[in-house]
C-alpha cells in the first residue's frame, strides 16, 4: 500500500519518538532526528510507509547503539493486555477467535494506554467481514503461516493460534530482534509466554518482506496455503505483493489512508480474505 499524504504527518511524529526513546543524550538525539529527516526528504506518495520507518529505525540503532528504544512501552502494553485478556469470555468457534484476535490490534504505542480498557471488553465492528470464506479456506490449508505485529497482540493471538492448530500446521512468524514495538522471540521469552504452535523468526522490520527472511521461511512463505497477517504494517508491505487469495489481514484500521484504501471507516476492524 502506497503513503497517504496523511503519512507524513504520522512518520514525523513516529521520528520524534524514536528519537526520544533512542537516547537521553542530546548530542545523539540530535544526530538521530537530522539523519531521520534526511530520510524524510524521500517521502513521496509513492513510498511504502514502514520502508521508511525501517529507515528510521536503523538509523536510530546505528546512532544510539540502543537495540530496543521501545522497551519500557512494550512492557506496559504487555502487563496492560495481559490483565484485559484475562478478563475476556473466550468462545471457541472461529469467528470467537478472529474477534478476540482483531481486537487484540488496538494496542499501538500511538495510542493513550489508558483509553484501551473499553475496547478490549467490547464485540470488534468488521467494515469487511470475510471470516466465514475463511472458515472453507482453513479447511483445505496444509500449512499456514500467521504474522505477529504488535508484542501485546500475543495474548490475543493465542486463541486463534489454538484454534488452526486443531486443522493444520501452523507457524507463528515474530521478529528475529526487537523493532518498534513489535513482537520479537525475546518479549516471548522475557514475557514466560508459552505458544501452543512453532515460532519461526523474521528480520526485524515493521511489517513483512519475504525478500529479507531466511531462505527457509521464505520458502516457507511462499508455500503457505494461508497467512494471518496481523496489523497495518504487515497489510501495508504484504499487498505490494500479488494478492492470491491466501492472505487473510486482520486489523483496526487506525489511520486514514488505511482505511481509504480498504474502502471502510477509520475505528472500523477488519476480516479480509485477499
Amino acid at each position: 500500500m502506497k503513503a497517504g499524504p496523511e503519512c507524513e504527518a504520522c512518520l514525523r511524529k513516529l521520528m520524534r519518538q524514536v528519537a526520544d526513546l533512542a537516547t537521553s543524550d542530546p548530542e545523539l538525539r540530535n544526530q538521530i532526528e537530522n539523519e531521520i529527516s534526511r530520510i524524510m526528504s524521500g517521502f513521496s506518495t509513492n513510498v511504502v510507509p514502514p520502508d521508511l520507518s525501517n529507515e528510521f529505525h536503523r538509523a536510530s540503532r546505528a546512532i544510539s547503539k540502543n537495540p530496543d528504544p521501545f522497551r519500557e512501552q512494550k512492557l506496559v502494553e504487555l502487563e496492560k493486555a495481559r490483565q484485559a485478556f484475562s478478563r475476556i469470555k473466550l468462545g471457541e468457534d472461529l469467528r470467537s477467535v478472529v474477534e478476540v484476535a482483531a481486537v487484540g490490534n488496538s494496542v499501538d504505542f500511538f495510542i493513550d494506554p489508558n483509553s484501551l480498557d473499553h475496547e478490549f471488553l467490547r464485540r470488534p465492528k468488521f467494515g469487511i467481514d470475510h471470516i466465514s470464506e475463511l472458515e472453507k479456506k482453513i479447511d483445505h490449508a496444509d500449512d499456514v503461516l500467521y504474522l505477529a505485529d504488535n508484542a501485546a497482540e500475543v495474548f490475543f493471538d493465542i486463541p486463534f493460534l489454538k484454534f488452526l492448530n486443531k486443522k493444520t500446521r501452523v507457524g507463528y512468524v515474530v521478529k528475529e530482534a526487537p523493532v518498534q514495538n513489535d513482537l520479537s522471540i525475546g518479549d516471548i521469552q522475557q514475557a514466560g509466554i508459552e505458544l501452543p504452535v512453532e515460532v519461526l523468526t523474521a528480520p526485524p522490520t515493521v511489517g513483512f518482506y519475504p525478500h529479507l527472511a531466511s531462505q527457509a521461511l521464505r520458502k516457507r512463505f511462499q508455500r503457505a496455503d494461508l497467512v494471518v497477517a496481523k496489523g497495518m504494517g504487515n497489510y501495508e508491505t504484504l499487498t505490494e505483493l500479488p494478492q492470491e487469495g491466501r492472505f487473510f489481514y486482520v486489523i483496526k484500521a487506525k489511520c486514514l489512508p488505511v482505511a481509504r484504501n480498504l474502502g471502510i471507516s477509520p475505528g472500523d476492524y477488519v476480516a479480509l480474505l485477499q
